[in-house]
């Protein structure tokens, strides 16, 4: 068998967390989730040139030929954000060096030692996910702009490959919000709030340091919203209180409805992304407020400090 061997960039992206993820909000919930990071990923690197994508599990493997060192990092970085948007958490690590591309059981594949660099080096820190890592010795082909954004994390051992100089490259944006606010700022000095949620007869109140809370017409959801024609999804959306803001985020087929409660604008919130709830509102789950006339799959929620 011939070799085709060529210098490429190879990033590995695994999602931290998948296993706690399910165990959460379930597995169909979940899987729809992962899958849908993923494949915003996919398309993310195949919008930059990606020559090669392979995806297995929670990785997915992307090699550049093309501009390799710009695009390589620079969709390290994307697919950070990306998972940060849904609230996810990704090991990440890229490498460049030359790739042989082969055949195997009838499928192109990509190996060898660039990409066995990149293998150990995305999840240099188990304990630790959401950072970037790349040898010293790559930090001199990264654009200057993405080098200021470099950081050393030490001498560390690359299991059978030896010891080397490890960098992180950083890929928050300056000053750049990780959800969209639909009302002003609350007061940032109370110590705490509580969420009064309310759907027909039934009102459950959540304290700021309670667990994530699951809402659905799944048996195992905090707030059960039975639904004959299923279109709630048996785990819709999920709630949960950060640094006493309040975020929802829907996971669900269908879609969730936001209604704010002081000026009355509704929109589609996004799916899978994490967004902060007003101070009070109502929601409309698997339908429209409009197709919900009755009100029967509303929820009505007020945030409170406590």
């Amino acid at each position: 068998m011939s070799e085709d061997v060529r210098h490429c960039g190879v990033l590995i992206v695994d999602i931290a967390g998948s296993t706690k993820l399910r165990s959460e909000i379930g597995e169909l919930a979940a899987g729809r989730q992962i899958h849908h990071l993923l494949d915003s990923i996919i398309a993310a690197a195949r919008d930059r040139g990606a020559t090669f994508i392979k995806a297995y599990g929670d990785d997915v493997l992307a090699v550049f030929e093309q501009d390799q060192v710009a695009a390589t990092a620079e969709i390290a970085i994307k697919a950070q954000r990306l998972a940060s948007e849904v609230g996810l958490r990704l090991y990440a690590g890229f490498h460049f060096g030359p790739v042989q591309f082969r055949l195997t059981d009838g499928h192109q594949d990509a190996v060898g030692q660039t990409i066995n660099f990149v293998a150990r080096l995305h999840k240099m820190a188990e304990d630790a996910p959401g950072q970037i890592f790349l040898l010293e010795e790559s930090l001199g082909q990264l654009p200057l702009a993405l080098r200021t954004q470099a950081m050393p994390f030490g001498s560390r051992s690359l299991k059978g490959l030896g010891k080397f100089n490890v960098w992180t490259l950083g890929w928050q944006s300056q000053g750049a919000p990780t959800a969209t606010v639909f009302a002003a700022e609350r007061d940032t000095a109370a110590s705490s709030t509580t969420l009064h949620l309310r759907h027909g007869d039934t009102t459950l109140t959540f304290p700021s340091h309670d667990r994530k809370k699951l809402i659905g017409r799944g048996n195992t959801c905090d707030l059960v919203v039975p639904d004959p024609e299923l279109k709630v999804s048996s785990t819709h959306a999920t709630i949960e209180c950060i640094d006493d803001c309040w975020f929802l985020q829907d996971i669900s087929r269908n879609g969730t409805w936001l209604r704010e409660g002081v000026d009355g604008k509704e929109i589609l919130l996004p799916y899978c992304q994490k967004m902060t709830l007003p101070t009070g509102g109502s929601l409309s789950i698997g339908r429209s407020f409009a197709d919900d006339p009755a009100g029967l799959f509303t929820l009505n929620f007020e945030i409170s400090n406590r």
